[in-house]
């Protein structure tokens, strides 16, 4: 599979997702549209002064562990969706193996997100260290969570490593082309939301919140499709044996 074959790949199941599956899609959504409105409350787009007055605010950081949960979440019924032909009925399902093994994959990714949001500095190089490892890490990573919600248990963290390191670049070359399509204007819209007038602040936010929705599709998408493509390399099936 060439680079632009699972670019739009990925663009295009996120968007399926999204049709097929809207109450699903919606839950990202809505947990964002709540950590705006705690952002609101605390006064974080009164101000530049402000914003980043109360960007550690312990309130914000735990409504943003809060979204992180709810951007794990959907990796279980987007992959599921992607995996099983698009069903929608198999995206839902919760399938007792398939539960299982993905609560370990979520566990640990919400271990993370407690280090980077409680523990780890959160500017300047480190930021930057943050981000950088974070791709590495999710890039070796990505086959786990591609085989856990579908209820296979032989692709753990350490075979999703060895499967995912040849490709390595490819793979974090694409997290990174799907992302920033939608990253730029969701900061953008931060932005705006700072430095617009007061009757502009919530419309943007509610855009935000949808933009948010489309990009943790997109995420997954990515991860999915660039754990498939590397399983395929080397003849690993994502799905258990007995699927």
């Amino acid at each position: 599979m060439s680079f632009w074959t699972a670019l739009k790949s990925t663009y295009r199941e996120s968007g399926l997702f999204l049709l097929a599956c809207p109450l699903l899609a919606l839950i990202p959504v809505v947990v964002e549209l709540v950590q705006h409105g705690v952002e609101m409350h605390l006064g974080m787009y009164d101000s530049l002064a402000m914003a980043k007055e109360v960007e550690s605010h312990p309130l914000r950081l735990g409504f943003g562990l809060a979204k992180v949960v709810a951007l794990i979440l959907p990796i279980y019924w987007i992959t599921r969706f992607i995996a099983f032909g698009r069903d929608p009925g198999a995206a839902a399902r919760l399938d007792r193996p398939a539960v299982r093994l993905f609560a370990a994959f979520a566990a640990f990714q919400i271990l993370l997100a407690v280090l980077q949001l409680f523990l780890l500095p959160s500017s300047g190089w480190w930021l930057l260290g943050n981000f950088i490892g974070g791709q590495i890490l999710g890039a070796l990573i990505a086959a786990w969570g591609a085989a856990a919600p579908l209820g296979n248990a032989a692709i753990g963290p350490l075979a999703s490593a060895r499967l995912m390191m040849r490709h390595l670049p490819f793979t974090i070359a694409l997290f990174l082309a799907a992302m920033m399509p939608l990253m730029i204007p969701h900061y953008l819209f931060a932005a705006g939301a700072i430095f617009g007038p007061e009757w502009s602040k919530w419309p943007i936010l509610i855009a935000d919140s949808l933009l948010v929705g489309w990009l943790s599709a997109v995420l997954v998408a990515s991860g999915y499709i660039a754990a498939k493509r590397a399983a395929d390399a080397q003849g690993v099936n994502l799905r258990p044996s007995s699927c």
